[in-house]
């Protein structure tokens, strides 16, 4: 098994631009009967289950009745990536990559780990060390 870890401080990491574009962006999340707004830069992943997805906080967990693919066209390019049809993930968050063979995981800070599509496996692999070099 082969690894890539991305385990320098983020701040370092991510480019002024970006840093930029997520700390004024925001995405509004209807929870609870309510309307919540949710800064971009706070969201660690999206995880979409049929016409329900999960938006995933440092500390929170939401649940908005939009899909996946919806999401996804809010989201910048520049800091989020489509990992699998279920999983949308924040690139300042991931620590590293493990490559076995054709398949892949990320693992992201906390400890989780999530599974990439073999299909996106090297555009995934491409664009963090990209935006980890950057």
């Amino acid at each position: 098994m082969n690894s890539i870890d991305f385990t320098q401080p983020k701040a370092k990491n991510v480019s002024s631009q970006t840093k930029q574009i997520t700390a004024n962006q925001q995405i509004k999340v209807h929870f609870s009967n309510r309307w919540i707004k949710i800064p971009l830069k706070s969201i660690v992943r999206l995880q979409g289950e049929c016409n329900y997805t999960y938006v995933y906080t440092e500390n929170r967990e939401f649940i908005a009745a939009r899909t996946l693919k919806n999401f996804e066209k809010l989201l910048s390019e520049d800091t989020f990536i489509r990992v699998h049809k279920s999983h949308i993930v924040n690139m300042m968050f991931v620590k590293g990559v493990d490559i076995q063979k054709n398949a892949g995981e990320i693992r992201i800070e906390g400890g989780r780990h999530l599974e990439v599509s073999r299909r996106r496996l090297k555009d995934v692999i491409n664009k963090l060390v990209f935006f980890h070099s950057s």
